[in-house]
């Protein structure tokens, strides 16, 4: 598909590098461009790596595309109404997303998850999910620094074998020019206001995250919360499914209408049909868990632990009915053979018969593979204790709701470090959860006096992340906690959040080891 094009990559870094190694390797001619010069470039080793590969490049580009090109593939930085994108687009040239042009070269089946938060942990417990099921999963997109073994997604479908699942977090970016983009299985896990710094509303947003979901047909699965205010169930009508049906609905082309089918969806939450959480149990398909069981207690983790099953479980069910010979076919088998026996242990003669299919029996392996997540770097993770403070780095955090859900989850009263870049978002919903003081804030970077403003100005603004944390620690005393949740992006100070997040924790174990 790829061999002899002559493909254009906008944008280096690590996802530009991918794409370039990737159409070497499918016989095609990659030139990586990049409008930045090589003293402003982020990360020089992508330069020197790509350099070393033999791919072509043209740093300080002036964004004038050669004529000759066949194929322009957007690195997911670079915003979807740069001009140059949108001149190849009229030019006849067609402009493609590293996650379309990964979707291309793979071939193994995707699963696919996006969301505002909670995508990263959602990702990784659906890789763990599959690897206790014993397939071969391989965990890559987005994610970044998770402390998982991770890789670029183009990366991970240029090695790929049919044998293997890719379970990618994908961003709105890398969702704006997809065109055949069909996940195995899809997800998302909540839509929130988010980077309308990029789009011209949340609405766009919305819709740019709902694109996951746009080229899965009859044989693919979806995950959603069930009555999500935002997120919209695939398909004409805003039914769940039962037992694994699919919505259909009457098309009309031309003077004729054919059956148009949707991707089978299974709904989680508190009205979900397929996933259900009370005070002491998490219920998936008929498989109920002890919450005491989980490694994790956080609310929102019940809800990330529900959809990463059940896209494991739609991708098992996927590469079953593709091939009834391989392992995912035999981990369902015995799912079912196990469900059905245990329902046939319980008949008696008076026991009601029924014509209807039996319920859909999740893998015992999936729940083993819930058992076994420990957490992401930069994502809640805690850094040590000291006098009973404990000190958390939420760095991954970066905007308003992931801070006050991060906050919600915490037993104890919180002393939050906010700041950064602010991606256009409103504070007012922080305010207001702000305003029992619970909880204190502490603003550092460029956009503080922006966010005291928002926040009511109440709280003390700092230069830097290094003098909010002193401050907290000064005023923190035995049973609280002291959390990084920025709510902004990092880029006003450090190379991207997993460096704020390196950064911090150095602080808090100079601070833990006093």
């Amino acid at each position: 598909m790829m061999r002899g094009k002559k493909i254009a990559v906008f944008g280096l870094g690590r996802s530009g590098l991918a794409i370039g190694r990737a159409a070497l390797a499918e016989g095609a001619y990659p030139r990586v461009f990049d409008q930045k010069p090589l003293e402003s470039l982020p990360k020089r080793d992508a330069y020197d790596e790509a350099i070393a590969a033999g791919i072509d490049i043209t740093l300080g580009w002036d964004g004038v595309l050669p004529e000759d090109i066949d194929l322009l593939v957007a690195n997911p930085a670079v915003p979807k109404d740069h001009p140059t994108l949108k001149l190849a687009a009229v030019s006849g040239i067609e402009v493609i997303s590293e996650a379309e042009f990964a979707y291309r070269i793979s071939k193994a089946p995707i699963v696919a998850i996006t969301g505002t938060n909670g995508k990263s942990t959602t990702t990784v417990m659906t890789y763990l999910c599959l690897r206790a099921c014993g397939e071969d999963a391989v965990l890559c997109g987005n994610i970044f620094g998770s402390g998982y073994p991770e890789m670029p997604m183009t990366e991970a479908a240029m090695n790929s074998t049919p044998d293997q699942i890719l379970v990618a977090e994908i961003s709105s970016f890398q969702l704006e020019w997809v065109v055949g983009f069909r996940p195995a299985a899809a997800g998302i896990t909540n839509i929130w206001p988010d980077h309308l710094d990029r789009y011209s509303g949340f609405d766009e947003y919305a819709a740019t995250k709902q694109r996951i979901f746009a080229c899965q047909t009859a044989e693919d699965f979806a995950v959603v919360k069930a009555n999500d205010p935002v997120v919209r169930i695939p398909g004409p009508a805003k039914s769940t499914l039962r037992r694994g049906t699919r919505p259909r609905s009457r098309l009309s082309i031309g003077s004729s209408e054919v059956e148009a089918s949707y991707p089978t969806v299974f709904t989680i939450g508190a009205t979900g049909e397929h996933a259900q959480i009370d005070d002491l149990n998490l219920t998936i398909l008929d498989q109920k868990i002890r919450l005491e069981d989980l490694p994790f207690s956080e609310p929102h983790n019940y809800l990330n632990a529900s959809m990463a099953a059940l896209l494991a479980y739609g991708v098992l069910r996927f590469k079953a009915a593709r091939d009834p010979d391989s392992n995912a076919a035999a981990v369902i088998r015995e799912a079912e053979d196990t469900a059905q026996a245990r329902r046939n242990s319980k008949r008696s003669v008076y026991s009601a018969r029924t014509s209807e299919p039996s319920p859909l029996a999740l893998p015992p392996q999936i729940v083993e593979g819930l058992k076994s997540f420990h957490g992401l770097a930069h994502r809640m993770e805690l850094v040590g204790e000291r006098n009973r403070i404990r000190v958390v780095n939420n760095s991954m955090c970066t905007n308003p709701d992931a801070v006050i859900k991060s906050a919600m989850s915490l037993r104890d009263p919180a002393h939050l470090l906010i700041g950064g870049v602010n991606k256009g978002l409103d504070f007012g919903p922080l305010r207001h959860y702000l305003a029992n003081h619970r909880h204190r804030a502490y603003l550092f970077g460029t956009d503080a006096a922006d966010l005291n403003k928002m926040l009511g100005e109440t709280y003390p603004v700092f230069r830097t992340l290094d003098e909010a944390f002193h401050a907290a620690t000064e005023a923190a005393v035995g049973g609280e906690v002291i959390m990084l949740a920025p709510g902004c992006a990092s880029t006003d100070q450090y190379k991207d959040f997993r460096d704020r997040g390196d950064v911090f924790r150095n602080l808090a174990k100079e601070w833990l080891s006093r």
